[in-house]
């Protein structure tokens, strides 16, 4: 995996309904095995293009397939989780490109349609690569965004709104609880107490509807959000988000984060950024 640029907001000036290139990055067969815990990015909208596979992702607190020929738009500030990423490139915007449309969606496309925009996409990741990022975010925002709009509205039967579920209160204001205060000493008997129920029922109906319990999905949250300071800020010493995100000590962040991650947090950002 390699994002090869990530260009700072404040450093830029765009029109937010036609956006601008943030990063791109492309996932190859012999990486997908990495897992990308749950996240949000707080100003970037992401297109992601599934070169080949099928896995089943997250997005805030609805599971659903992906398979390749498949195109992914996230907004800003959804919470998504990809787990082992497919095989792909994906491409982060400032703006607000597809507002419109909701928060999140899916659109499969024929083989022919795909392949015209993954061709442009790879373009545009190889554009980039080479320092001509000008060049790669003309391609973008004017050939791969306006072939998009198109096909959309020629597919637009089959565009899947991704919908959250309709999860029980109690269960989703925990969920919620954990996506707002990840970095601090989550208890869940604190949690149970909070909302009149007992530890078993909130760990069983949490696994129920989100496969996992909520110190996983805290786990996630932690790792998710440890991965995209690593991309984003490589000068920012690993002991600072270690403790950032709510772990105690480095060793302990290294080994959960390389339980989940399957490398090292160092390891993690030297791949992408090299």
């Amino acid at each position: 995996m390699k994002q090869v640029f990530w260009q700072n907001e404040k450093e830029i000036e765009f029109n937010n309904d036609k956006g601008c290139l943030a990063y791109i990055y492309k996932i190859t067969t012999e990486e997908h095995y990495f897992f990308r815990g749950a996240h949000a990015h707080a100003t970037v909208s992401e297109i992601t293009f599934i070169l080949d596979g099928q896995n089943t992702y997250f997005l805030e607190d609805t599971f659903f397939n992906v398979s390749a020929n498949d195109v992914l738009f996230y907004n800003k500030e959804v919470i998504h989780e990809e787990g082992n990423c497919l095989p792909s490139i994906c491409i982060g915007l400032y703006g607000d490109i597809f507002s419109t449309l909701g928060k999140s969606f899916l659109l499969h496309l024929n083989e022919e349609d795909f392949a015209i925009l993954a061709e442009l996409a790879q373009n545009a990741y190889h554009l980039v690569k080479s320092n001509q990022v000008e060049m790669a975010e003309s391609l973008i925002l004017n050939l791969i965004i306006q072939q998009l709009n198109s096909l959309i509205y020629q597919n637009y039967s089959r565009l899947k709104l991704i919908i959250p579920s309709e999860s029980t209160q109690k269960i989703n204001l925990i969920k919620q609880y954990i996506d707002h205060h990840f970095q601090e000493n989550i208890d869940i008997t604190f949690l149970s107490t909070e909302n009149n129920s007992s530890r078993s029922y909130i760990q069983h109906q949490f696994k129920n509807i989100f496969l996992r319990t909520p110190i996983d999905y805290l786990i996630s949250r932690r790792v998710g959000e440890a991965q995209t300071i690593l991309i984003s800020k490589p000068d920012y010493p690993v002991t600072h988000i270690a403790f950032d995100m709510g772990f105690h000590s480095l060793s302990h962040f290294d080994h959960v984060f390389t339980k989940v991650s399957g490398i090292s947090p160092t390891e993690y950002r030297n791949r992408y950024m090299n």
